[in-house]
């Protein structure tokens, strides 16, 4: 620090004293040629120049040495000089003659010096009012800054950054701007870092205030991502869906959607009731239980993974609480046909609708008890739910059961729902079950337009591959279908619902749920047919002439639009 001391006292108020000589600043014996005329013609202004006037003064671009300085401008580089081609004095500022020139309101006319001694660089700032700062610190006027690699210049509107990998390494305890001003604020005029905004957190997508700008699934076709999978018992999956992009999911709670699967190089459809609810719209779910040999239900189960795409198509089904509104219901599910009663159930909780809900779920054994917790909970939290479980067979294990048991019974409905009589009925489940709950309530008097039921649970079987024509055997008594938009007449039997028979023979028909549901597969037609017990047909649709081509087969020669 001494040899630098001497120099600075030599060298006191330099700048001042020379900046008015005919000739450049006078630094330790070496004179500049250069007067602050001549400096107009030989200022540096781009590093193209630099490489130029290097090359015209002889020196070896290859030989050159790396230490440079770059003049950064709103964080960009707009100049970058060779160090070792400066003079041993440089000056920076608006002055026209000053060897680097710069434009900005607050710098100086001769803002700051550079100096070059001895293999290393100096800076020392020349201007009162605005000054300067190095690594963000106030420089002093008339004190020497020793120059290190990757040290920062800001003065106003620019920067100065300094590469000077040849600079021989120092201690610290002789860093010369460790004594300098720490600011507790940095003026405006200095470059600020623009800091960049956050990432985008995924919840920002899914605020209400941006629910405008988020693409709403409410019908067609769409391709969900699998978000999460919850094992709800050991053969019983849900598997939570979110879209591509921010998606809102809205449907009537109890319907379903149709997945349209790749399974073993075919398409294949399945519809399964959603046993999430709207009231949630940002995710939806549905809850699959494997069937022994079931080809849909166990490749969900053993092949789908966290962040796998499945296409669906929907949503569809009449089966909802949205379509018979009442302000006492009475749920019943068995299986995974408690499903869409969750759905339903889910719905009621969490708007606090003003509806009394009793709730039976039915299953074989405790273990087997679909959402058993969360109906737990709706019981303990919701005033206007009580939810009662029953399990109809023995089973192995050391877990003790004090609910119900046995099969659903008159005695189990009175006591459950007293008031049985005021309720809509609400029921999905395995087909003979339904169809023996069905009898309990008739044969207890109980209005059965308010009875209202959805076939197979949570799943729809559909014939397979799509794009394939199915062979069918005919038994029995045929009759003669001609399907008048193709003009096929084709030979069918009591037995085979219209659906399979036109796809056997390559005639498309829309569907979705194959269970006379959703009416996907009406289809106006002429002639005698039966419809399966549980087909959803309106009597305004057969008034207008349409059939559930699903769960309708011929009863004689037909004529079908198709």
């Amino acid at each position: 620090m001494t040899n630098q001391n001497n120099l600075i006292n030599n060298t006191e108020n330099l700048w001042a004293k020379e900046l008015f000589k005919a000739n450049k600043p006078v630094f330790l014996e070496h004179k500049s040629k250069k007067t602050i005329k001549d400096l107009n013609t030989k200022k540096i202004v781009a590093t193209s120049d630099v490489w130029i006037t290097s090359l015209f003064k002889g020196y070896s671009v290859n030989l050159a040495s790396n230490d440079r300085m770059s003049v950064l401008k709103d964080g960009v580089v707009v100049q970058e000089i060779m160090l070792d081609i400066l003079d041993p004095v440089t000056l920076i500022g608006r002055h026209p003659g000053a060897d680097i020139q710069l434009e900005y309101y607050k710098l100086g006319m001769y803002h700051l010096g550079i100096i070059k001694h001895e293999q290393q660089y100096y800076a020392e700032s020349m201007d009162l009012t605005a000054g300067s700062l190095i690594n963000r610190k106030k420089m002093k006027l008339e004190q020497w800054v020793l120059l290190r690699d990757s040290y920062v210049i800001d003065i106003p509107g620019y920067q100065l950054r300094f590469d000077l990998p040849n600079t021989p390494i120092i201690e610290t305890e002789n860093d010369d701007t460790k004594f300098l001003e720490e600011l507790l604020e940095i003026p405006s005029f200095f470059y600020t870092p623009k800091i960049a905004p956050p990432a985008l957190c995924p919840l920002m997508s899914h605020l209400v205030d941006n629910r405008e700008a988020i693409h709403v699934w409410s019908e067609g076709v769409t391709t969900l991502v699998v978000a999460d999978i919850v094992e709800e018992t050991h053969d019983t999956k849900t598997f939570r869906f979110v879209g591509e992009k921010p998606l809102l999911f809205s449907y009537k709670p109890g319907q379903f959607a149709t997945f349209l699967l790749p399974i073993d190089g075919n398409i294949v459809q399945r519809s399964y009731s959603m046993s999430s609810s709207p009231s949630r719209p940002h995710v939806m779910e549905v809850t699959v239980k494997r069937v022994s040999g079931g080809l849909v239900s166990n490749w969900l189960c053993d092949n789908v993974k966290l962040g796998e795409r499945l296409t669906i198509r929907g949503p569809s089904g009449k089966f909802t609480c949205f379509e018979y509104p009442s302000n006492k219901m009475l749920f019943i599910g068995a299986g995974s046909g408690i499903t869409p009663v969750m759905s339903m159930s889910r719905w009621v909780a969490d708007t606090a609708a003003d509806v009394d809900v009793k709730l039976l779920a039915c299953f074989r054994s405790p273990n087997e008890i679909i959402f058993r917790k969360e109906l737990e909970l709706l019981s303990a939290r919701h005033r206007s739910f009580q939810v009662a479980v029953t399990v109809t067979s023995g089973w192995q294990g050391t877990e003790s059961w004090t609910g119900f048991t046995g099969r659903v019974s008159p005695q189990m409905i009175q006591m459950i729902a007293p008031d049985f009589m005021d309720r809509h009925l609400f029921m999905c489940g395995p087909e003979p079950f339904m169809e023996s709950v069905r009898q309990i309530m008739d044969d207890l008097g109980f209005n059965m337009n308010n009875f209202h039921m959805e076939s197979f649970g949570s799943s729809r079987t559909a014939s397979g591959d799509i794009n394939a024509n199915n062979s069918i055997e005919l038994s029995g008594t045929q009759h003669k279908v001609h399907f008048t938009k193709t003009g096929i007449i084709v030979d069918t039997d009591e037995n085979i619902p219209l659906l399979n028979l036109a796809e056997a023979h390559g005639i498309e028909i829309d569907y979705s749920c194959r269970s006379g549901s959703c009416g996907a597969c009406a289809v106006k037609s002429s002639g005698d047919i039966a419809e399966a017990s549980q087909c959803g047909i309106t009597k305004k649709e057969k008034e207008a002439g349409y059939i559930y081509t699903c769960c309708s087969v011929a009863k004689g020669d037909l004529e079908i639009n198709a």
